[in-house]
């Protein structure tokens, strides 16, 4: 790897508004419009888990979008590939509990309605995070559901308007208290104000998120900027960017125990073709200490979809291909040293994104079937 600049690269043109805005990865589903009742539970047929092994204690295991389509868990070193969720892989966005003993993700029911569940690491026993939401916020389109620290909440952004198929009129970012069900609202933005936010990340303490701040005029998506959102005395402050324009739809995290952002440069929705390069980067909070990790250019490799692991490495999508077809699972150090493919393509599909995530390591009874 060559001597890593510390530039972004600059929003170029839009690439489409779904695949620019909130880049629905992995899994090309069909998008009927939305129902105004709340979703029914998920149906059993299209949930059943594939027979499976156990997911012991002081295991690691990857939860990602896999082939079949679905949500399927593996092992880092390529062992116990299995299905838990899917087919048709209508669920999607997986993120471990921090106790590694449940699953959130996004499933799209038979009404096209897009819904945060939740599971333990069998798929057995799928259930709604929200039974029924507030007047207010009952059409939205939930996604990008993402674990508080201690487990007791979910943080997630719901769309008014299909994202899968049209620029949403607003996007709320909300919290989820587990074991209630109970909806705080965060904050919101309207696309007709130029901004939309999606891809939340809590921080260590709980006290702040960073998110994907979406910059639009008119219908045109113009790149977005890494944000963070602060909680307060007068409760949770407006996004402040902290990097300059990214050329698209970013993916965040914040690291488990350090005031330490990583981030994606130019993500890629499913089917998207780009000769841009996307790179990781790290910074603070704060803006400062802006860091690059990988260093692939223009039609290479790309670097998408990071998130951290506990031991502070980063798990990501590494894509190859002409097309961009070829996925990958990877980890990599902080310092871009020890890149290591974890998961060939034989793994995810062609031209299909894995959204990985590893689970915890933890220290309890097994989930033996």
């Amino acid at each position: 790897m060559s001597s890593p600049t510390h530039t972004l690269a600059p929003a170029r043109h839009a690439v489409g508004l779904v695949l620019g805005l909130v880049l629905l990865v992995g899994v090309a589903c069909s998008s009927p419009s939305a129902s105004e009742n709340p979703p029914s539970e998920p149906s059993a047929a299209s949930t059943q888990p594939s027979e499976a092994p156990a997911v012991d204690d002081g295991e690691e295991w990857i939860v990602f979008q896999g082939s079949p389509l679905g949500l399927s868990l593996i092992q880092p070193d390529g062992s116990g590939n299995h299905v838990i969720l899917g087919p048709p892989g209508d669920q999607v966005r997986p993120d471990w509990s921090p106790d590694g003993s449940q699953i959130a993700y996004v499933q799209r029911d038979e009404t096209g309605a897009q819904q945060i569940l939740i599971t333990d690491p069998h798929g057995t026993k799928p259930q709604l995070l929200v039974k029924e939401y507030p007047a207010k916020l009952s059409s939205l389109f939930w996604d990008n559901p993402a674990w508080s620290p201690d487990g007791s909440r979910i943080a997630t952004v719901g769309y008014e308007g299909d994202p899968q198929a049209e620029l949403p009129k607003r996007s709320v970012l909300a919290i989820v208290t587990v074991a209630s069900g109970e909806v705080t609202v965060v904050g919101e933005l309207e696309s007709s104000a130029g901004f939309l936010r999606s891809f939340p990340r809590w921080s260590p303490a709980a006290d702040a998120f960073v998110i994907s701040l979406d910059h639009f005029k008119g219908d045109e998506y113009l790149g977005s900027r890494i944000a963070v959102i602060r909680r307060t005395d007068a409760g949770w402050s407006k996004p402040k960017p902290i990097t300059k324009v990214v050329a698209g739809g970013p993916r965040v995290d914040w690291h488990p125990t350090d005031d330490l952002i990583v981030f994606c440069t130019n993500d890629v929705g499913g089917l998207q073709v780009t000769d841009e390069p996307s790179n990781l980067f790290t910074v603070r909070s704060d803006g400062s200490k802006l860091s690059q990790i990988t260093d692939y250019g223009p039609g290479k490799e790309r670097a998408t979809q990071p998130t951290w692991t506990a031991d502070g490495r980063i798990i990501f999508d590494h894509i190859t291909g002409a097309n961009d077809e070829r996925g990958t699972v990877a980890f990599i150090n902080s310092d871009g040293s020890g890149l290591e493919i974890a998961l060939g393509n034989e793994f995810i599909g062609e031209s299909n994104r894995p959204h990985p995530r590893l689970r915890p390591v933890v220290r309890r009874a097994s989930w033996a079937r």
